[in-house]
């Protein structure tokens, strides 16, 4: 309420009962100090004025102006009860419209907010035009719930007084509420048009624009009201959400920041620099955020799950499936973070507990697919892979352009070996979205394990717009070596790309280079450099990171296969094509010291960090029934888990990890082998190059190199290949290849 604006009804004032002898107030007295005590109100000098009041009211206690402008000053000084009685006490005397509204907001201030409304009712009894209670009724039904009636009120308020800019700007918040965005932002360009680009204006501008997705323009309203207020820190809060929306999280932060600087303890701006934080992959700092709303507001849900994000995107999946956990304690029906929990628990093994976590959401929410999208993930990591397919039509029922649903229904159609299908449902996936690396090569990667080379080959080029290989991926001002362009007197730089098994298999093509009439330099991981020493057709073996010497072309080591043109018949599959140093194997000759029976080397694991390790390696524990006293078991892991190592020290396996020093090492070891088994390694490519006899342990969905339905490789003529039937099963592996053993060794039969 405030006093300027409405001048207050000079009432007659009906003759008062006195006792007898009181002599009647002089009325012209009485104008004199009402006329003193509202000029000293309107100046804002409420001291003067209620002095002024009080000796009026000192003559006429009763009087009904006086009691009423009284009652305005308690009520601006926040004494609403005594503004109450006083403004009852002037009604009483004399109902009047502007009375009646203003003791409707010292009502509305006590929370009588029934009471309010009917005193507005009966300003509006005595004067329906009447603009502030119209315009206080508008306010009032708003808070009831009642928007309808609200905007009937303002609208009222409109027909009366068209520029009447406070109804205006309550008329497009009420709108807003009532989810009519047009009429809400038609009503702000009114608004503006009648005042310019005020704060309020364009901040409800901004709200209304937001609301409509039209997030560009809300972020200039947004502005335009920071213009006028500079130091607004809802407002920089606001165009910091908006640019969220827009995907723009740099700037984001930026009014974040400002936010923060202005209210420190503004947790919905520190809880939302974090989400900017983490779309800016700052993870670290992103974490740092959360715990600061969670200094201050321990149960704070979504920094709670916020954090967990953070963590699972620096690989800390154990830690983020506990901050989701507190955050579900929080909030047990948010689906989204039960989507998160369910991630993070099925990255970390604890498969039943991410199923629970899908089907609880679901349960919660039939109608969210991303519950359905993380359970067919879930079931597709398990082997389920049937009932993935069920998870990702449900998907694609509903959304038919999801491009990840499709994509992973193709690697669930291809481990189930229903290769057309999977090949169409990495098409799909193109065709939403042509540049889905991820789809290309997977699609490459059904293609290679088919033999279909020319397709594959070809496809594969689509890795390098993989994140994944950023580390791998180098700029050079030469030109890539492409088929067809003449290598007679050139200096072509080879380098090694993604893992050293793959170097492994694909340094094979440098003598075919060198054929062409290339100078060859390799570059490769310092762990190959002494063992690709040996290589034929290499001129300068460099190594990653180091200073390069100067080149004219240059070709990653696995587009070679493309560039050659290789198909099953033209494979260099002549082994050795690399060799163990002389002097190395005798040294560790003399270390394994003689034996009378056939040496095996054994690999039972590989990279942990490896996208597929949990498929292609497995526990020792599965590798022991191997194990007889017909032959000497040696351990070639050059690291050996945590898990395994009690296994390890109890079995009959000689283990040597500690000596072992690079692949050189390595590859003298494997020459001192009689056989070597081992699953998919850099361990296998190495006998493999060398020539050794090897048996390669495979996983059901086996990678693209080894191919399908074949027990023999094209590219390792000396290796067995021994394959899952059933995802995930390993014993009939171990019990197949234990049969075959004397036969694989001795060439003979038990």
């Amino acid at each position: 309420m405030t006093f300027n604006g409405e001048e207050a009804t000079l009432a007659k004032q009906p003759v008062a009962t006195r006792p007898p002898g009181v002599p009647k107030p002089d009325p012209a007295q009485l104008d004199r100090l009402l006329l003193r005590a509202r000029n000293a109100h309107q100046e804002g000098a409420l001291g003067k004025a209620e002095q002024a009041y009080g000796e009026l009211l000192a003559l006429d206690p009763e009087h009904a102006d006086a009691l009423h402008l009284l009652g305005a000053i308690r009520f601006q000084q926040g004494r609403f009860e005594d503004a109450e009685a006083l403004m009852r006490r002037s009604i009483e005397r004399h109902p009047a419209a502007l009375p009646l509204a203003n003791h409707a907001a010292v009502l509305a201030s006590l929370g009588r907010l029934d009471e309010a409304l009917g005193r507005l009712d009966e300003a509006l009894a005595i004067n329906p035009t009447h603009l502030r209670a119209l315009f206080q009724r508008g306010g009032l039904l708003g808070q009831f719930g009642r928007h309808d009636d609200a905007l009937a009120s303002y609208d009222r308020v409109l027909e009366i007084n068209p520029g009447a800019v406070e109804a205006l700007l309550k008329r497009s918040e009420t709108l807003r509420v009532l989810s009519r965005f047009d009429e809400a932002l038609a009503c702000c360009n009114r608004l503006l048009a009648l005042t310019g680009r005020t704060f309020e204006g364009s901040r409800e501008r901004g709200l209304v624009l937001r609301a409509l997705e039209r997030y560009r323009e809300a972020a200039d309203s947004y502005s335009h009201a920071l213009t006028a207020v500079p130091g607004s820190v809802e407002v920089m809060f606001l165009r910091g959400v908006t640019f969220l929306d827009l995907g723009e999280p740099e700037p984001a932060l930026a009014d974040f920041n400002m936010a923060i600087a202005a209210s420190p303890g503004f947790i919905d701006a520190i809880y939302n620099s974090s989400i900017a934080l983490e779309q800016l992959e700052r993870h670290e700092e992103a974490i740092g955020r959360c715990d600061r709303v969670l200094a201050i507001e321990p149960q704070h849900a979504k920094a709670l799950a916020n954090r967990g994000n953070a963590l699972r995107n620096l690989g800390r999946n154990g830690d983020a499936a506990a901050n989701y956990a507190s955050s579900i304690e929080v909030e047990p029906d948010s689906t989204g973070v039960l989507c998160n929990y369910a991630n993070a628990l099925m990255h970390i093994a604890r498969y039943n507990d991410s199923q629970q976590a899908c089907e609880r959401a679901i349960a919660l929410d039939p109608d969210f697919l991303p519950a359905w999208f993380t359970r067919g993930r879930l079931f597709l990591e398990i082997h389920r892979y049937d009932e993935s397919l069920e998870d990702f039509a449900k998907v694609i029922a509903t959304t038919p352009r999801d491009k990840l649903a499709h994509f992973h229904r193709g690697n669930s159609l291809r481990a189930l070996r229903r290769h057309e299908e999977a090949n169409d449902a990495y098409a799909q996936a193109i065709e939403i979205d042509p540049d889905y690396a991820e789809a290309h090569c997977m699609r490459s990667f059904l293609c290679l394990s088919l033999g279909d080379f020319e397709s594959g080959w070809s496809e594969y080029e689509w890795r390098w717009r993989d994140k994944q290989l950023d580390p791998s991926r180098r700029e050079f001002a030469q030109p890539r070596w492409t088929h067809g362009m003449s290598l007679e007197g050139k200096t072509l730089l080879l380098y090694a790309e993604q893992g050293l098994g793959d170097t492994l298999q694909f340094c094979r093509y440098a003598p075919l280079a060198k054929a062409l009439g290339a100078k060859v330099i390799l570059e490769v991981p310092i762990e190959l450099m002494g063992l690709l020493a040996t290589l034929d057709g290499v001129d300068a073996l460099v190594v990653r990171g180091g200073p390069l010497p100067p080149f004219d072309l240059h070709c990653p080591l696995l587009s070679l296969p493309l560039e050659f043109r290789t198909g099953f018949a033209t494979i260099p599959s002549n082994v050795p094509y690399v060799r163990a140093n002389a002097a190395t194997v005798e040294h560790w000759r003399e270390r394994l010291g003689a034996s009378q029976r056939p040496r095996i080397g054994l690999v039972w694991s590989g990279n942990a960090l490896h996208l597929n390790d949990r498929n292609r390696s497995m526990a020792l524990t599965e590798l022991l029934p191997l194990l007889d006293d017909a032959f000497e078991w040696v351990s070639l892991q050059k690291v050996v888990r945590d898990e395994d190592q009690s296994a390890l020290a109890a079995s009959s396996i000689r283990d040597i990890s500690a000596q072992i020093g690079d692949f050189a090492d390595t590859a003298a070891l494997i020459e001192l082998m009689d056989y070597v088994v081992s699953v998919d390694t850099s361990v296998a490519h190495l006998a493999g190059a060398l020539g050794r006899p090897l048996a390669v342990l495979l996983p059901h969905t086996p990678d693209f190199r080894w191919l399908l339905e074949r027990d023999d490789s094209p590219w390792y003529p000396n290796a067995r290949l021994f394959r899952q039937n059933e995802a995930g099963k390993w014993a009939p592996v171990i019990e197949l290849l234990k049969a075959e053993m004397p036969v694989l060794v001795n060439g003979e039969a038990q």
